[in-house]
């Protein structure tokens, strides 16, 4: 495989996590970095090292040495972030969620499609040891019948009004921070529901820090799916069938260790141990695609990526929550 120059946009803390995951790759290189300001370009491009490092994104893009980008940057900018990049010729991994609606989402991807370019939504539990594990399991038929999947991502923020997750410009709230997490395991082991049902608190500023989710599906199974920022949780799963249960345990952004309840069996337990922080096997997927000329990913389908928006816009339309501009 080649080596691969990756430049990241935006110099946050989910952009410091995936250089860390980066720099486990012997085929990547953190080759360049761009933010808003040079002061902080520059500091991010020290830490990790990089070797270039720009006061603009503009700048990042037109670098003809950058093979594909990172999308780190708050959820309101990524529509605006990707388009560029793309347009710019450039391969792009994004950060969840993927865009704020679903329009957005297949105005880039038809975009993506037609420059014949790579592009796919970050959701890097997909490609954690564990996934893999839970998908023989379920192909096995070790549950017989998948009924039900229950999760929920949840923490308390004890922050103020001005923070991102609750900055309605910056297109905070609960639901597309956390929840898209629980709403994309359920659709990679259900896929999109019939039937969308919802409740949700709002904070003072007008997004929501609470959403309770229930779905159906045509198969008859349902979800049970929970996120929050103002409570905590065990931040877990579990996936329900005629045979048994799995238990999903850990946080489901990152989980290490699974059980297996069968009827009328032992339980089994199996560590799925990750490493470094986990986030270099997103990155791997990447490159692994681009090295076979392909544009994305069959573990994260653009897809399934514009039917996880169409989910969240609906959950939306329920509770009344808009963003500027839509």
């Amino acid at each position: 495989m080649k080596k691969y120059n990756w430049g990241l946009i935006g110099t946050g803390g989910i952009s410091n996590l995936f250089a860390e995951g980066l720099t486990t790759l012997d085929q990547a290189m953190i080759y360049a970095v761009g933010s808003r300001n040079q002061t902080t370009a520059d500091l991010f491009a020290e830490k990790w090292p990089v070797s270039r490092a720009y006061d603009s994104y503009e700048a990042l893009f037109a670098d003809p040495e950058v093979d594909v980008v990172y999308i780190g940057t708050p959820h309101n900018f990524h529509f605006q972030n990707v388009r560029d990049a793309l347009n710019a010729g450039k391969h792009v991994l994004c950060e969840k969620p993927f865009t704020i609606n679903a329009r957005e989402a297949r105005e880039l991807i038809e975009l993506a499609r037609r420059k014949k370019l790579f592009l796919m939504d970050a959701m890097w539990n997909r490609f954690q040891p564990w996934f893999q594990v839970v998908k023989d399991l379920l192909r096995e038929g070790r549950l017989g019948e998948l009924l039900h999947f229950k999760a929920d991502l949840s923490f308390h923020f004890d922050v103020g009004p001005e923070h991102r997750i609750y900055n309605r410009d910056l297109g905070g709230g609960a639901l597309l921070d956390l929840g898209v997490y629980p709403l994309a395991l359920a659709s990679a082991f259900l896929g999109k529901p019939n039937e969308i049902k919802s409740m949700a608190h709002f904070y003072p500023t007008g997004v929501d820090d609470q959403v309770s989710m229930l779905f159906g599906y045509p198969s008859g199974a349902t979800a049970e799916l929970g996120c929050s920022s103002r409570y905590l949780s065990k931040n877990n799963a579990t996936l329900h069938g005629s045979r048994g249960f799995i238990e999903i345990h850990g946080m489901i952004i990152r989980p290490e260790k699974i059980t297996i309840h069968e009827q009328g069996q032992k339980v089994i337990e199996i560590d799925t141990p990750y490493i470094s922080n986990a986030y270099q096997y997103e990155a791997q997927a990447v490159m692994e695609m681009l090295e076979l000329g392909e544009t994305e990913h069959p573990l994260m389908p653009l897809d399934e990526t514009i039917e996880i928006m169409e989910t969240m816009d609906e959950i939306r339309r329920n509770i009344k929550l808009s963003y500027p501009g839509e």
